[in-house]
């Protein structure tokens, strides 16, 4: 058999060599979203435990610190998550502090487009927010505010 036949035979060629790489972007990016799907979800009880531990916080608080008290659990509980380098600062309600006051605090985290391990976080895909409503409690002292 010739050199020149040989070479145009196509006997032992392997067909499809070059998807290989597909294959594997494919299996990376498949990778990626089960991460971030992930994130999603660890983030979202983040952040409402964190909300509710602020909110909780925030009506057994003393009326002068409530709200500085309030902000630093709900960063405490952020950061026990390992989510408090993208947290956002907490909100409330209301800005009266009475008794039977009703207020809610609202806790919010920024998730990354793209989350891998050793790579780290790049991009914002979307704000999870959770909100706790809480009532001051009836029978501390101070400034009754309205009906319990």
């Amino acid at each position: 058999m010739s050199l020149r036949r040989r070479i145009r035979e196509q006997r032992g060629a392997t067909a499809g060599l070059e998807v290989i790489p597909f294959g594997f972007l494919i299996f990376v990016l498949g990778a990626v979203m089960m991460i971030n799907s992930w994130t999603v979800i660890d983030s979202w009880m983040a952040v409402s435990a964190a909300a509710r531990e602020g909110a909780r916080t925030y009506v057994e608080s003393d009326p002068v610190t409530a709200w500085p008290d309030a902000q630093r659990a709900v960063q405490n509980v952020m950061d026990d998550y390992g989510r408090g380098v993208r947290a956002l600062p907490a909100t409330r309600s209301s800005d009266d502090y009475r008794r039977c006051e009703v207020v809610t605090i609202t806790a919010s985290y920024d998730i990354a487009l793209i989350n891998a391990p050793f790579i780290g976080s790049f991009g914002s895909f979307t704000t999870i927010d959770s909100s706790h409503t809480e009532r001051i409690d009836p029978f501390r002292s101070g400034e009754f505010g309205g009906s319990c």
